[in-house]
């Protein structure tokens, strides 16, 4: 009877993560055939994970796994769960498949994609299969209904849009609000040359035209210079896919190289130098500028750059959900983990406002397994997690009442959020908090084989 129990409460929990992947866009038959199947096999070893002989416990464990991140949606939450033993399992398996998704959704996206297509259902497709918002309102409709040849065979985003925006005479850059990239016509504008511009997974480097400074009397940075050297700036504009949320740059100038065409190597102008730069909750472009000594005899007028660079990206989002929003014990709270993060709610407080609505204040508090004074200085990005009210209806209520921070510390901070107005009793709704459940250092590596000098 137990393990029948078991089974019951497990079944009612995967149907509801169905009904919740089924809310998404409506698929094909094929592909809801996939799914059911695997609805199906996944009910049978959530089932084996309540049974009474080890082996078949281990078994379903072992292909809970093999089966891998996209069987995500269909896990109940661990703290859902009656049996003390396959909640256990479930926590672990969870955590395991989080942690890989988490490190999957850092690789670069790729594009497979071909023949003929408007521009519109080609960038259509780009966004789609890859996860990254694109724009195009600023497109005329002339240009968007055009038909163009498409041949992609899992390329890489940043590859497919530069092939696209060269071929349609296009410019994008990142739109910071809608997380994506504003595509607009050059109009006239030049374009960087395309050997200045490499793909590091899911980054784009750019090169800009170098600046070469001459040696010259009554410069105060020429004392810095050895007597036969100029100085060669260099500025890389670094571009992450706008679904990614990258934290902060780490590198050293010894870690990106620069070579003359005869293959003689620059010396850093400062080889000690290490930098740290955070990117805010937008990381949309970073500027990175880099110098070198240049003989003052090489005329140079292209030169070769090498290196990596790191970046420390939150990844992996997870949606936490809390129920039963008046219940939430004083002075302990409810914790969720999900991969390499905690969520406690810590109190919950709903108070009558104008006529027939509430409002509430929510205290929350996020903290990750990795932390360190560099993860503390750059963690504001928390503050930034999408958090909303759901009610029975599955109608979402956005923050509307603003945040505020109450605690930070090592790898931790605790906010609380305020919903003003609400139609209903704080009892009927969810509270839903979106984060990521990984901070992954990610290393960019690059190579740009022609990078420009201005001409003086």
């Amino acid at each position: 009877m137990r393990n029948l129990r078991v089974v019951l409460v497990l079944a009612g929990v995967l149907a509801g993560a169905l009904r919740a992947v089924a809310a998404g866009e409506p698929e094909g038959r094929a592909e809801t055939t996939t799914r059911r199947d695997l609805e199906g096999e996944v009910r049978e070893l959530l089932s084996g994970l309540s049974s009474a002989v080890r082996e078949e416990r281990s078994l379903a464990e072992k292909r809970l796994l093999e089966l891998g991140p996209r069987v995500l949606p269909l896990l109940p939450a661990p703290e859902l769960l009656p049996s003390a033993s396959v909640r256990e399992t479930v926590r672990r398996v969870r955590i395991e498949l989080e942690r890989n998704a988490a490190r999957e959704s850092v690789l670069p996206a790729r594009v497979t994609v071909s023949g003929a297509l408007s521009v519109r259902e080609t960038l259509g497709e780009v966004a789609r299969q890859t996860g990254n918002r694109l724009d195009v309102s600023l497109l005329p409709a002339k240009l968007l209904e055009r038909t163009i040849e498409v041949e992609f065979k899992s390329a890489s985003f940043w590859e497919a849009i530069d092939d696209l925006a060269d071929r349609l005479d296009c410019r994008y850059e990142f739109d910071n609000a809608g997380r994506g990239l504003k595509l607009q016509v050059l109009e006239g504008q030049p374009r960087p040359a395309s050997s200045a511009v490499a793909h590091g997974g899911a980054f784009r480097i750019e090169a800009l035209p170098a600046d070469r400074i001459r040696r010259g009397a009554g410069r105060p940075l020429d004392q810095k210079l050895r007597r036969h050297d100029d100085l060669l700036r260099v500025t890389l504009l670094l571009m992450p896919e706008p679904r990614l949320r990258p934290l902060f740059l780490q590198f050293a100038a010894r870690d990106v190289s620069a070579h003359l065409a005869t293959g003689a190597e620059l010396r850093p102008f400062s080889p000690e130098a290490s930098y740290e730069l955070p990117l805010g909750e937008s990381g949309s472009l970073s500027r990175i500028q880099l110098e070198y000594l240049l003989p003052e005899t090489v005329p140079g007028t292209a030169f070769k750059l090498k290196g990596k660079i790191r970046c420390m990206t939150a990844a992996g989002s997870e949606s936490v959900r809390f129920t039963d929003l008046a219940e939430v014990p004083e002075g302990r709270g409810i914790a969720r983990r999900r991969g390499g993060v905690t969520v406690t709610l810590n109190r919950v407080r709903g108070t009558p406002s104008s006529p027939g609505k509430t409002e509430a204040r929510l205290r929350v508090s996020v903290a990750y397994d990795a932390g360190g004074p560099a993860f503390e200085s750059h963690q504001t990005w928390i503050l930034h997690n999408e958090v909303f009210l759901e009610d029975n209806d599955g109608r979402k209520m956005r923050l509307n009442g603003g945040s505020e921070t109450t605690r930070q510390g090592d790898g931790a901070v605790a906010i609380e959020y305020r919903f003003v107005d609400l139609p209903e009793p704080l009892s009927r709704y969810e509270f839903v908090y979106v984060v990521p459940t990984l901070i992954i250092d990610v290393p960019v590596e690059f190579e740009i084989q022609s990078a420009l000098v201005k001409k003086p």
